[in-house]
C-alpha cells in the first residue's frame, strides 16, 4: 500500500518530464522524489501518532504533525535544489584542513544569499507586469505543490482507507496537468488502474483486521482471488472501451469552453507573468484568437502534434476524385489558405484586436459582407473540423456559411473572425483571381482615394517601432512606385531570412518584435515573419493586417480532398488594395511562394461563376479506441459512491429482528406463529449449529448473536422505558456482527 501511494504521487512529476515544459536539469529528478518522500513521511509520522481515543490532545499533535511534515518537505525541497547541507567530506575536509565549521557556514550562507537575490529579483519583474523566467523558482513551487499532494495522499490513504479518495488529489493534479499539455495522457490510465490496486489493497487490509478481531477464519489466497476478479473485470471494460465509439457531445464541450474560457485566460496571463518561458503548455481551443503570437503554443507542441489532423476540405475548385491530370502525374491542384481571423492592433510584443470590434449575429446562408466582384471568383468549400474550435475557417474572405454563426467585424468588408458550434458546415468565399500585372496597375492611396471609413487602424504603430525599422522600410521601396510593388519588395526581402521553427519567443527585454526579428533573430517561422511584414508596409502607407489560420495542407486525390494537420498552422500578413480588398501576401521563406492566377475571361473585371454545388465532405470516422476507459471510471466510481451510500441508509433504516426472520426464512428455519422472540431466536441458533457443517466457528459464532439479538429484543419491546434505549443500542451492535456471519454461512436444508 505504501508503495502504491508513492507510485500514485510520482506521476505528476512524472507529466512535468513527458512535457518538458522547462529545462530543470537534475531537479527533475527532485521533483520526482518529493511526492513519494511525502507519503513515506506521512507513513512515518502517523506511525507514532496517538489514536484519537486515547488522547485529549488531538489538536495539538495535529499541529505538531503538519508541522513536522511541513519542515521535512522544506528541508528535503531545498536540499534537492540547493544542496545546502554539506556531506560528510566535507564536513571532514574543513576540520582536518581549516579546524573550524566556519567556512562551512560561509559556503552555506553564501547558498542561501543567492536563492534568496533570485527570489527577490524573480518577484520584482513579478510585482514590474513580468518576471524573467527563472526554472529554479519554478522547481520551487512546483516541489511545494507536489509534497503537499502526496502528503495529502498519504494521509488520506492511512486515515480513512479508502483507495479513491485517497488517489483523488493526485488524480487532480495530474488532469489538470494534462489539460494544458499535449503529451502524458497514458499516465492518466496508470494512474487510474494504480487507484483501483490501491482501493483493493486498502478494503483487503480493513477485511482482515475486522476477520482478525472477530476471530474469522479466512484463506491466505483471497487477496490473490479479489485481484483476479479485478483485473478481469478491467480487462472487460478495456474490451468494451475498444468496441465503442470515443463520444464527442459537442453541446457539452463547447458548453464548458465556453464557461472555462475567461478563467483559462486569467490563470495564463498569470503564469506568463509569473514564468514567461514555460514550454509545452497547450492554449484552450473554445472560440477565441490567441494574442501575442498566436502560433507560438502550436510550435512547441512535440513531434505528435503535427500529425494530427485538425480538418478536412473539399473544393470547387479542385478535381473530383479520379481526376486523370493530377493522379497520374502527382501533382497537386492549387489550394487555398484557410483563414481562422485576423489581427490588427500591434503593441511591440504580439498582436490582438479591439475592443471596439462589432460582434454580430448571422443566420445560416445569409451573406455576410459586399465585397464585390472585380478580381474575385467564388470558391465553395465543404469543411469537417477534426478538433475542438468554435471557429469557423474558410478561405479569404468569406461571403457565406451554410450554419448559423456569429461575426466579428471592425469595418464594412473587414472581418475578424466566424464563430459558430458546427463541426462541419459550407462555405462560400469570393477568394482573389488577380495575377501580378492587375495589382501593379493599383494606384496608392491618397487624399482623391481615401481609405474606407474604419480602416486607418491598419496604419497604426506603436512607440515601439525604432529608427533602424523606419530606415529599413524607407530603403527597401526607395524607387519603388506602387502598393504592389513596394509590397513584394518587402516580401522578397523578409524570403531572405532563414525559416527556423527552434527559435524561442522574444526574450524580456524585447520591446519591439519586428526590430527583434529584423536586426538581431534573422530567422524564425510564420509569426515573425508576418509581423515584420505588416510593420514594413505600414511604415510605407499600407494598411496592412496580421491573418491566421491553416497553410493549404496534403492534397488526396483518392478523395479529392485536402487534408491538414496542426503542423500547417500559419500566420501570413494581408494587404487591403482599392479595387480588390485584401489580398495575401507569403514572406516567410518556409513556404511556397504564391502563384497569382487572374480570371480568364477579362483583365480586370470577371463576373462571379455560377454556383457549384460541392459534395459533403464525410464526417470523421467514428473513433474507437481504449481511451473509451476515461468514461467509464469515473461512472464506476460514481456508481461506486452511490451503492455505498445506499447501502449504508439501507442498513441504518433496516429492522435487525426482520432481518433474521428473513434469512431464517431462506435458511428453512421460519418462524412459527406461536413462537415468542427468544423461543425463535434460540431455536434458530439450534438450527444453524446442527445445519452447518463447513464453517462451525462462524456457526457457533452466529448462534450466540442470534440469542443475544433475540434476548436485546424482546428487552428493546417489554423492557421499561429508561432500558430500551441501551436496549436498542444492543440489537445495532449483535446486529452488525450477526450480518457478517451469516454472509459465510452455507446452511445444508
Amino acid at each position: 500500500m505504501l508503495l502504491v501511494c508513492a507510485f500514485l504521487a510520482m506521476l505528476p512529476a512524472s507529466v512535468l518530464r513527458v512535457n518538458d515544459w522547462v529545462e530543470l536539469g537534475r531537479d527533475q529528478f527532485a521533483l520526482e522524489m518529493l511526492g513519494p518522500l511525502a507519503v513515506f513521511a506521512v507513513w512515518w509520522v502517523m506511525g507514532w501518532r496517538t489514536p484519537r481515543r486515547e488522547t485529549r490532545h488531538n489538536g495539538l499533535r495535529a499541529l505538531a504533525a503538519v508541522a513536522l511534515l511541513t519542515a521535512l518537505g522544506l528541508l528535503a525541497l531545498s536540499q534537492f535544489l540547493l544542496g545546502w547541507i554539506p556531506g560528510p567530506l566535507a564536513l571532514a575536509r574543513a576540520l582536518i584542513n581549516e579546524r573550524s565549521l566556519a567556512g562551512v557556514w560561509e559556503q552555506i550562507v553564501a547558498v542561501w544569499a543567492a536563492a534568496g537575490g533570485r527570489l527577490a529579483l524573480w518577484w520584482g519583474g513579478v510585482r514590474g507586469g513580468g518576471a524573467s523566467q527563472d526554472n529554479l523558482i519554478f522547481a520551487g513551487l512546483a516541489g511545494i505543490v507536489l509534497w503537499t499532494a502526496g502528503s495529502v495522499t498519504g494521509w488520506l490513504a492511512r486515515r480513512y482507507q479508502q483507495g479513491f479518495l485517497a488517489a483523488a488529489p493526485v488524480l487532480w493534479l495530474l488532469g489538470t496537468v494534462l489539460l494544458y499539455s499535449f503529451g502524458g495522457r497514458i499516465l492518466m490510465a496508470v494512474g487510474l488502474g494504480a487507484a483501483v490496486l490501491l482501493q483493493l489493497l486498502l478494503d483487503h487490509d480493513k477485511l482482515l483486521k475486522r476477520w482478525t478481531a472477530r476471530g474469522l477464519d479466512y484463506s491466505t489466497g483471497l487477496l490473490l482471488d479479489r485481484l483476479m476478479l479485478v483485473i478481469g473485470v478491467v480487462l472487460l471494460l478495456l474490451t468494451a472501451a475498444a468496441v465503442m465509439p470515443n463520444l464527442y457531445l459537442s453541446p457539452l464541450v463547447d458548453r464548458y469552453f465556453a464557461r472555462v474560457q475567461p478563467v483559462y485566460e486569467s490563470m495564463e496571463g498569470l503564469a506568463d507573468r509569473l514564468f514567461p518561458g514555460v514550454q509545452g503548455a497547450s492554449r484552450l481551443r473554445g472560440g477565441g484568437l490567441a494574442g501575442g503570437l498566436p502560433n507560438d503554443f502550436l510550435l512547441r507542441g512535440g513531434p505528435d502534434l503535427g500529425n494530427e489532423v485538425v480538418m478536412r476540405v473539399r473544393m470547387s475548385d479542385s478535381p473530383a476524385s479520379g481526376y486523370p491530370d493530377y493522379d497520374a502525374g502527382g501533382e497537386s491542384p492549387p489550394g487555398h489558405y484557410m483563414r481562422g481571423g485576423t489581427l490588427t492592433v500591434y503593441d511591440g510584443r504580439g498582436w490582438s484586436n479591439s475592443a471596439a470590434t462589432t460582434r454580430i449575429d448571422v443566420p445560416a446562408d445569409e451573406t455576410l459582407q459586399e465585397l464585390g466582384v472585380e478580381g474575385r471568383k467564388e470558391v465553395v468549400q465543404s469543411v469537417a473540423l477534426t478538433f475542438n474550435t468554435q471557429v469557423l475557417y474558410a478561405a479569404p474572405e468569406p461571403a457565406t456559411v451554410s450554419t448559423a454563426s456569429s461575426a466579428g467585424l471592425r469595418a464594412e468588408g473587414d472581418l475578424v473572425a466566424l464563430w459558430a458550434k458546427e463541426r462541419s458546415y459550407t462555405a462560400v468565399s469570393a477568394v482573389p483571381a488577380v495575377n501580378d500585372e492587375m495589382l501593379a496597375a493599383e494606384e496608392a492611396w491618397s487624399a482623391q482615394r481615401p481609405l474606407p471609413a474604419g480602416y486607418e487602424i491598419h496604419l497604426e504603430l506603436p512607440d515601439t517601432i525604432t529608427p533602424r525599422t523606419r530606415e529599413l522600410a524607407a530603403k527597401l521601396t526607395a524607387g519603388v512606385s506602387g502598393p504592389f510593388a513596394q509590397a513584394q519588395a518587402i516580401e522578397a526581402y523578409l524570403r531572405t531570412f532563414e525559416y527556423d521553427l527552434s527559435v524561442s519567443e522574444p526574450p524580456p527585454e524585447v520591446t519591439d518584435v519586428a526590430d527583434y526579428f529584423l536586426f538581431e533573430l534573422q530567422r524564425g517561422y510564420c509569426d515573425y515573419y508576418a509581423t515584420a511584414f505588416v510593420v514594413l508596409a505600414r511604415l510605407n502607407g499600407l494598411p496592412a493586417r496580421f491573418a491566421t489560420g491553416f497553410a493549404v495542407g496534403q492534397w488526396d486525390p483518392g478523395d479529392g480532398v485536402w487534408t491538414i494537420t496542426e503542423a500547417e498552422a500559419h500566420s501570413w500578413p494581408e494587404v487591403y488594395f482599392p479595387t480588390y480588398g485584401w489580398i495575401l501576401f507569403e514572406p516567410t521563406a518556409g513556404r511556397p511562394g504564391l502563384a497569382r492566377i487572374g480570371l480568364p475571361q477579362t483583365a480586370l473585371v470577371a463576373p462571379l461563376p455560377a454556383p457549384v454545388d460541392a459534395p459533403e465532405v464525410e464526417s470523421p470516422p467514428v473513433v474507437w479506441n481504449w481511451q473509451m476507459l476515461i468514461w467509464f471510471a469515473p461512472l464506476a466510481l460514481l456508481g461506486w459512491a452511490l451503492y455505498a451510500v445506499a447501502a449504508a441508509q439501507r442498513r441504518k433504516r433496516e429492522d435487525p429482528w426482520l432481518g433474521v426472520m428473513r434469512w431464517g426464512a431462506r435458511a428453512g428455519r421460519p418462524m412459527a406463529a406461536d413462537e415468542t422472540v427468544l423461543e425463535y431466536g434460540g431455536g434458530l441458533a439450534d438450527y444453524v449449529l446442527r445445519r452447518q457443517t463447513q464453517q462451525q466457528d462462524a456457526a457457533r459464532k452466529a448462534a450466540a448473536e442470534m440469542r443475544s439479538l433475540s434476548g436485546a429484543v424482546n428487552s428493546s419491546k417489554y423492557a421499561s422505558p429508561a432500558q430500551r434505549e441501551d436496549a436498542d443500542s444492543a440489537v445495532r451492535r449483535h446486529w452488525e456482527r450477526l450480518r457478517d456471519y451469516l454472509r459465510v454461512l452455507r446452511i445444508r436444508k
